[in-house]
């Protein structure tokens, strides 16, 4: 069954990451939401989605800057994407993908192992938002502690509780 993502869902992950300018002259949005709708967990498993989404992003980038990795921004700037960001971008969109997976026991747990192999402050999101009370007390708060410590405080600030 195909996982529900949509375009607008896909621009507002990617326009922080790449600006709107960039995203408006390219198909790159609308490639990942058709890969992103053919994730199927019988096929494959999140760290294979998050491999091929990583992969697609930093070839269709390379191949339409020309090499140089370099986007314009906004006031007409340019940004020289990293690897780095390219993880991040694809993070947040495996968050996404996240989001729209039905809050049940089966997708907890392999949401729970994906967190704890790799590092993806998504899946903690998803977790913390919709999976509370899978987790005990204890295991709750050292998440929550991991978050704080592991990433930048803009990262989470908007949806994790001081």
């Amino acid at each position: 069954m195909p996982v529900p993502i949509h375009l607008d869902d896909v621009n507002d992950t990617l326009k922080p990451w790449l600006g709107p300018l960039f995203l408006m002259s390219t198909p790159l949005s609308q490639e990942l939401m058709y890969m992103m709708m053919q994730y199927s967990p019988v096929r494959e498993n999140f760290d294979q989605l998050r491999e091929r989404l990583e992969k697609h992003i930093l070839v269709r980038i390379n191949k339409l800057t020309h090499a140089n990795m370099c986007i314009m921004v906004e006031n007409y700037k340019t940004k020289r994407l990293t690897l780095r960001d390219i993880e991040c971008m694809t993070d947040d969109l495996m968050g996404s993908m996240f989001d729209s997976l039905t809050p049940i026991q089966a997708n907890f747990e392999k949401l729970n192992e994906y967190a704890l192999q790799h590092e993806s402050l998504s899946a903690l999101r998803v977790l913390y938002q919709k999976y509370a009370s899978s987790f005990s007390e204890e295991e709750y708060a050292f998440m929550i502690q991991m978050i704080k410590n592991l990433y930048p405080k803009e990262r989470y600030r908007e949806w994790l509780a001081d």
